[in-house]
């Protein structure tokens, strides 16, 4: 056990490797928590998007589960505005994604908090994998 630690502690190129390995395993667990966070939320998610309780139904396809998991990510701005008064010049104008008006988005920011809670860390997650493991591939191969 000293032994890895002490190649955590003195090899930079592995310690940067494991964390982005952490930061990978993070994502994948929280996208089957998302997967099952939605699911057990699936007619209140489908009421509010689309006043109606089926449209979707278990077992969520996972096209359909992604498509539900982006809204955080599509309405961000829309986020911003209702939560931080940020003002933006075009807001709740998604031709391409489901139409949502101010009043449904927050019913959903109200309702359903770690449903976007948990796609920013998915997101997060993303980000800080892809960082590292640039980092450590730069390290492996230039240092």
């Amino acid at each position: 056990m000293n032994s890895f630690i002490n190649l955590i502690i003195e090899d930079n190129k592995f310690f940067y490797a494991a964390v982005s390995f952490l930061f990978l395993f993070l994502f994948f667990f929280f996208y089957l928590l998302q997967y099952i966070y939605i699911s057990y939320n699936l007619k209140g998610i489908c009421k509010i998007i689309f006043s109606d309780e089926s449209h979707f139904t278990l077992p969520l396809e996972p096209f359909n589960c992604f498509f539900i998991s982006v809204l955080p990510i599509v309405f961000w701005r829309e986020i911003l505005n209702i939560k931080k008064e940020i003002n933006f010049k075009k807001l709740y104008g998604k031709e391409f994604y489901y139409p949502m008006s101010k009043s449904q988005l927050n019913k959903m920011l109200n309702q359903y908090p770690k449903f976007f809670l948990i796609q920013y860390i998915i997101y997060l997650s993303v980000i800080l994998w892809a960082i590292f493991m640039i980092i450590a591939c730069v390290l492996i191969k230039f240092f």
